[in-house]
């Protein structure tokens, strides 16, 4: 599309009261001039930018930028993303699709679809960005876009983003010429008519692009029908850029069924509404395209008329010019103008005139060269002292970046430094610590090896006290009372020389049972139970009426200490006396259990022991002394009744 500048000038009314565009975008100023407030007049410039399409581009980037500004100072999220929405959409207009993108991408993916506040904002940004992909002719990317969209507004029922996107879609498919793709789109789309006015510029669309698939396959009246319908809904909702297109797609339709004159007026329509948008750009080329018409169609004198008429040069500020009048004032503009009256003097046989329009030609091309060399050699400079002021720039950053950098890295280095002497210095004392930990662990290894070897040799040093001198002491007492007679004697001195002859007995076996458990560094569960069964044999002629066994089953053998197994064989020893003395049965049977843990159980089949003084709370002494002792090797003991009859001892450690 050519560059070109046009300058319009017009009589008092514009002058005073603006550039008129549409009804609409004339109250939305003055809605934005009448606002008392910042946050209202905001909400007016951002409803005025929704128009951009149809807003003067110097326009659009005036208000887009005032919106921003006031959208960082008095807006909230929404106003703010509408606001970058507006600066997108104005460099979209001036061509700049680059940075229209890299202005929307962001934005969108600080939207999220799940939030109801701003999903109607995401599918609008998503909307632009496909459309601005189309403009770079990226149609994969762009309908990469739109099927996502789709898909998206599909959960949400959301039927005016459906119904836009899926008629977007069959516009890419026109623009790739496949038509019979393209109305299976846009059939679709007319499915999503809520019959809502937000839907009719979507309608609008969707017939204007019916129109242009129809037109491709050769069914005109099909074409006509639904540009018609497409042209009046434009002009309804006063969208130019769209109508213009509508208008340009009407012309074709003309043009193709040789009515011309609907063709041309459809043609004219088209120019005024780009003048309306104050595409200068789009005037040039929509004025050629009306010449190469009118001699398409041999109307060669409105070709001439067409040319000569936007030729004239004028004033701007001379408000007597007629209302709307066009100059072509800038050579690079009358150069393409001359050339389009020339092929039309030449197409009407007018030789003359036609000599004389190449002169002027080549005139205009000699002012069209200086004019570009002066404006070449302008840019040049200009582009030198742009460089020249970039490169200063640069090297000041590249200063500031050598001087960023060296404190950045001796500010590296001190931290690395430090970081190492700390841990260097972690290391050390955690070594330190070890060490010391060590050492004492060490020192503590040693004491108990000390106490222990110590009291092994107590042990051993009383056991053998034991054994010589009260041992001694002892057996020879009871032998010696053994070889006193009888006979002779009184009742009262027989029973005390046999009260003699037992206490001095179990005195002997006594300190045996304590020199065992001394002689020993541990005693297991196995040789306990073996100290028990002498035990049995020892006392079991005393009571020939009581059947007395010793069972075990050792799956895995426990040691204790000295003590512990002195205490425990104590305890076992109190609860077999008791049985075989009160219990008044004929059986008992002392059972050792051995696993992951253990227990020792004495069961006899006597009266048993729940009688009013012999409950757990109550009993002699020697139930007292018993849960003394396996208290003190961390153990409890427990009596209760066994089946069918008799008493049940148990004793095990504190955990079963």
């Amino acid at each position: 599309m050519k560059k070109a500048t046009l300058f319009l000038v017009t009589i008092a009314f514009w002058l005073a009261s603006g550039t008129a565009q549409t009804r609409i975008i004339d109250s939305l100023k003055r809605q934005v001039w009448t606002q008392s407030t910042e946050q209202g007049k905001l909400k007016a410039i951002l409803q005025l930018c929704e128009e951009s399409r149809s807003l003067h581009r110097d326009t659009l980037e005036y208000y887009a930028n005032y919106a921003r500004r006031l959208a960082a100072k008095v807006g909230d999220q929404r106003d703010r993303v509408l606001a970058e929405l507006a600066i997108a959409n104005m460099n979209y207009r001036w061509g700049w699709i680059d940075t229209a993108l890299a202005i929307i991408d962001p934005v969108i993916k600080s939207l999220h679809t799940e939030d109801n506040n701003v999903r109607d904002l995401k599918f609008k940004l998503e909307r632009q960005k496909a459309l601005y992909l189309g403009g770079q002719l990226r149609y994969s990317d762009a309908l990469t876009v739109l099927y996502k969209l789709v898909n998206e507004a599909e959960k949400y029922r959301d039927t005016l983003t459906i119904g836009a996107n899926i008629n977007t879609i069959g516009s890419v498919a026109l623009q790739r010429s496949a038509p019979r793709i393209a109305l299976t789109w846009l059939q679709r789309a007319l499915i999503y008519n809520t019959h809502d006015l937000r839907y009719e510029p979507v309608l609008a669309a969707i017939y204007t692009n019916m129109a242009d698939a129809y037109l491709q396959l050769q069914k005109l009246d099909s074409a006509e029908y639904y540009i018609r319908k497409g042209v009046g809904l434009f002009s309804k909702e006063q969208n130019l850029s769209n109508l213009a297109h509508a208008l340009q797609r009407q012309s074709s339709i003309y043009i193709r069924k040789k009515e011309f004159d609907k063709a041309e007026m459809a043609l004219r329509q088209m120019i005024d509404v780009r003048r309306q948008t104050n595409d200068g750009a789009m005037w040039l080329d929509d004025n050629l395209t009306l010449v190469d018409f009118y001699l398409e169609t041999g109307q060669a004198d409105k070709a001439i008329e067409l040319c000569r008429q936007a030729l004239l040069r004028g004033n701007v500020a001379d408000s007597s010019q007629p209302v709307g009048r066009i100059f072509a004032n800038n050579v690079n503009l009358r150069l393409d103008y001359y050339q389009a009256l020339a092929r039309a003097y030449k197409y009407a046989g007018r030789d003359s005139l036609y000599q004389e329009t190449l002169e002027r030609i080549i005139s205009a091309k000699d002012s069209f060269y200086l004019a570009n060399s002066a404006q070449a050699i302008a840019e040049v400079q200009t582009k030198y002292e742009v460089q020249k002021k970039e490169n200063l720039i640069i090297q000041q950053k590249l200063d500031l970046t050598r001087k960023n950098n060296l404190f950045y890295l001796t500010v590296a280095a001190v931290v690395f430094v430090a970081v190492v002497a700390l841990i260097l210095f972690e290391s050390y004392r955690r070594r330190e610590k070890l060490k010391v930990r060590l050492m004492l662990e060490k020192e503590k290894d040693m004491a108990q090896k000390a106490v222990a070897t110590a009291e092994e040799n107590e042990r051993k040093r009383i056991a053998a006290d034991l054994h010589d001198n009260l041992g001694a002491y002892a057996a020879s007492i009871a032998s010696n009372l053994d070889v006193i007679h009888t006979e002779g004697r009184d009742d009262q001195e027989i029973i005390a020389l046999h009260e003699l002859h037992n206490n001095s007995r179990s005195i002997v076996s006594q300190l045996g049972d304590t020199i065992w458990a001394l002689n020993k560094e541990a005693l297991t569960l196995t040789a306990i139970s073996d100290r028990l069964k002498i035990l049995v044999k020892r006392i079991a002629p005393s009571y020939p009426q009581i059947e007395i066994e010793v069972t075990e089953n050792v799956v895995q053998d426990t040691g204790l200490p000295p003590t512990q197994a002195f205490h425990l064989y104590q305890i076992v020893q109190e609860a077999l006396v008791n049985a075989v003395r009160h219990s008044g049965g004929n059986r008992v049977q002392i059972h050792i259990e051995a696993a992951d843990s253990w227990q020792i159980i004495i069961t006899d089949n006597g009266r048993g022991i729940w009688t009013e003084n012999s409950k757990l709370t109550g009993g002699g002494n020697g139930m007292e002394n018993m849960r003394k002792r396996a208290s003190t090797g961390g153990w409890v003991v427990n009596w209760k009744p066994a089946t069918p009859s008799g008493t049940t001892v148990s004793i095990g450690p504190t955990t079963i």
